[in-house]
């Protein structure tokens, strides 16, 4: 049996709830609509129980390298097969068959990634939602489920905690930084290590997304600390239009090379957005105006040379902007037709840290 829903009808809440006392196998498909387009998540089930979820991206490879299960090296020796020995396979995939990830870690990276995709789902305005019971796992999945409900338990009170804080913090790329009663009560605020961590991490030029993955610590307890913080007049948070740091756009449509950018970008103090679409890149760059553009040469919905020569051409106050090009093509002909669309560097993938913050400073810094 297959059924359908919306906002309208079923919410995503009830939709699941429906899913566990049914005790279904199949897909539950999330569309929604955004700035750049539709984004489909999908939530697989076994007998009610929820088993794996694709979110289009290799965001379980992500969480793999941030969880610190994996290596950046790991990960560089995974992108490279991904291109030779390993076509078409997962980044988690060729991680397991290199034995760099043992099945607890991965498990464990699979029910963070279910858990906070759900959380997501929550929080979503605007979403159709259907059930295909013959919908083909495409994904690595758990052999023992999660009940869906202790999820919703604890994702229910995420949600609300994040409403509550988001009216001291409205954005993730605002820039706290410490007040001087801050700095006169650090015995008061060392009294407790976690909250400690937070306040030593806030420097007055990093943004809270970065904190929180430079902390590895829960969003959520991040931004309550935060939010603390600003209650007892020990930080403040400017506005947003007062950031005047140095933007940079990650274009990739993988979640993992999109996460170790980010991590090895993270001590630069460069303010960092990105996307994983053309579209997308397209409207954040004439929205943004970043100082510099991490593009790669393959995207979902276009290619990096046919978005970087529409930024070229298209829109005058990007025509200067640098555009460096990432890409797992090595061969001269590939950097040439980089180098030819406008791109002014050209990095094949997998990179070391330290050449990426490199090329980056050259171009920022002068």
């Amino acid at each position: 049996m297959a059924f359908t829903g919306s906002i309208k009808g079923w919410t995503i809440t009830e939709m699941l709830q429906l899913i566990r006392t049914m005790r279904k196998s199949g897909a539950m498909i999330v569309q929604t609509s955004s700035d750049y387009g539709e984004v489909k998540k999908v939530v697989y089930f076994r007998n009610g129980m929820v088993i794996a979820v694709d979110t289009g991206g290799e965001d379980l490879g992500a969480i793999l390298l941030e969880e610190n299960f994996i290596t950046r090296s790991d990960l560089d020796e995974a992108i490279r097969l991904q291109k030779t020995n390993f076509k078409g396979k997962r980044i988690e995939q060729i991680l397991a068959a290199m034995k760099k990830v043992d099945v607890q870690r991965l498990v464990r990276a699979i029910r963070i990634q279910i858990e906070r995709v759900i959380t997501n789902l929550l929080q979503e305005k605007n979403a159709k939602v259907s059930f295909d019971p013959d919908a083909p796992l495409r994904v690595q999945a758990l052999s023992n489920g999660i009940d869906v409900q202790n999820i919703l338990l604890n994702a229910s009170v995420k949600v609300d905690e994040l409403k509550l804080v988001r009216e001291k913090i409205s954005s993730t790329s605002l820039v706290p930084k410490r007040t001087k009663r801050g700095d006169d009560n650090l015995k008061e605020i060392a009294l407790k290590l976690d909250e400690w961590k937070v306040f030593l991490a806030i420097d007055g030029k990093t943004d809270v997304r970065t904190i929180i993955m430079k902390l590895k610590m829960d969003e959520v307890q991040v931004l309550k600390a935060i939010s603390f913080f600003i209650e007892e007049k020990w930080v403040e948070v400017p506005k947003i239009e007062q950031d005047t740091r140095k933007k940079i756009l990650i274009v990739d449509d993988s979640a993992v090379i999109r996460k170790s950018i980010e991590m090895a970008l993270a001590e630069t103090g460069y303010g960092l957005i990105s996307a994983a679409t053309g579209e997308a890149a397209i409207k954040l760059a004439t929205e943004q105006k970043p100082d510099l553009i991490l593009l790669d040469v393959m995207l979902p919905d276009t290619t990096g040379l046919k978005v970087c020569k529409t930024l070229r051409s298209e829109y005058e106050d990007l025509k200067t902007t640098p555009i460096v090009m990432l890409s797992a093509k090595d061969a001269e002909i590939d950097k040439n037709l980089g180098l030819h669309a406008g791109a002014n560097d050209y990095v094949t993938k997998p990179f070391k840290d330290g050449q990426l913050v490199e090329i980056v400073d050259k171009f920022l810094k002068n």
